[in-house]
């Protein structure tokens, strides 16, 4: 009797560990690297990043919707310096947070809410922050369900404009994790540049090679 128990606890034990070493090997999403960058940021769920499995030129994401299109683009300037900034624009939802010591110098943004239904915004002039932007889009009037709610990312596309092809999906060549606040109603992720940034829902589908 006593051999049979310390079997059975051997084979409880073999099997707690098998089941660990497969979640510490197995990312539940892969790693995106923009060409020729030495970063990368993982295409998560808005949780935790992880270990670099590949470089690819680009993705196909799947944009999140308004839920009625905006005719037209819709633009508007902001000053933020060293201090840091803070910029709104309720027409379109959108709220910029640019934190202490982002910027070494005071620059003037233009953001341009681009018209079509995908969320998708062009930041100019093209910049690079000492410390994270962070973006935060209001959900209300957007196609966010329950189920993409868990798939949003942030994701960046380059150009002025954004390229769909038929099936809808928009070509990018970043992501990074979001986060979704029910209470707020709204979708949050940070950003390291400024160019074009689109909120994204789903996996896409990969282009390139690794």
């Amino acid at each position: 009797m006593r051999k049979s128990v310390s079997t059975l606890l051997g084979m409880t034990v073999a099997v707690a560990l098998a089941g660990t070493a497969c979640s510490d090997t197995s990312p539940t999403a892969p790693a995106i690297q923009r060409t020729g960058s030495a970063s990368s940021n993982l295409l998560g769920l808005g949780g935790s990043g992880g270990g670099v499995v590949g470089t690819l030129t680009s993705l196909l994401i799947a944009p999140i919707h308004r839920t009625t299109p905006l005719p037209t683009d819709v633009s508007w300037s902001f000053t933020a310096g060293p201090g840091g900034a803070v910029s709104s624009n309720s027409a379109v939802g959108l709220t910029i947070v640019i934190p202490y010591g982002a910027l070494s110098s005071t620059e003037t943004i233009t953001v341009t809410a681009l018209a079509g239904a995908p969320v998708a915004y062009r930041f100019e002039p093209h910049l690079t922050f000492s410390k994270n932007v962070a973006l935060n889009q209001n959900t209300n009037g957007t196609d966010v369900g329950l189920l993409s709610s868990l798939l949003l990312s942030g994701a960046h596309f380059d150009g002025d404009t954004l390229e769909v092809n038929a099936d809808g999906l928009a070509l990018v060549t970043e992501t990074v994790p979001a986060l979704l606040s029910i209470f707020s109603h709204t979708v949050s992720f940070k950003v390291g540049h400024f160019s074009g940034w689109i909120v994204a829902s789903g996996l896409g589908e990969e282009e390139g090679e690794y």
